[in-house]
């Protein structure tokens, strides 16, 4: 898998910021319904009824794994996703090096989107296709 080829696209002009993204995320990783440890952010602008949607890119270069001090995030072979492992210590330099502001810590852990190893279940969810990969 080439780096950075698959990512999730988001359409912005036709998100209802209901959140089923969010929550689907949430439920297939963590079994619970929680919009804090999430892999995709929607909040609210100032603009009524507008909503900015914060998804990991995927970046090429990773900077969010040149800052990580335990050498914890890398590229998974098969999805292409930039994924945290095993032994976060929560530091938060990750989410401090990310472009977009797509990291956020949680209970002392980094948590991002990790593409659900191939098949990002949040695009399925969707229920105005604002989500695409």
């Amino acid at each position: 898998m080439k780096p950075g080829r698959i990512k999730i696209q988001v359409n912005a002009s036709v998100c209802q910021g209901c959140r089923v993204c969010e929550s689907v995320c949430s439920l297939s990783h963590i079994g619970a319904v929680n919009p804090n440890q999430t892999g995709i952010k929607i909040t609210e602008t100032k603009i009524l009824g507008k909503f900015k949607q914060t998804v990991c890119q995927q970046c090429i270069d990773m900077p969010c794994a040149s800052a990580c001090p335990e050498n914890v995030i890398t590229r998974d072979r098969y999805s292409g996703a930039v994924v945290i492992g095993d032994g976060c210590i929560g530091c938060g330099a990750c989410q401090e090096a990310c472009p977009i502001d797509a990291i956020q810590m949680w209970n002392n852990t980094a948590v991002k989107c990790d593409l659900c190893g191939g098949l990002p279940k949040c695009v399925s969810a969707c229920p105005r296709q604002a989500l695409s990969w």
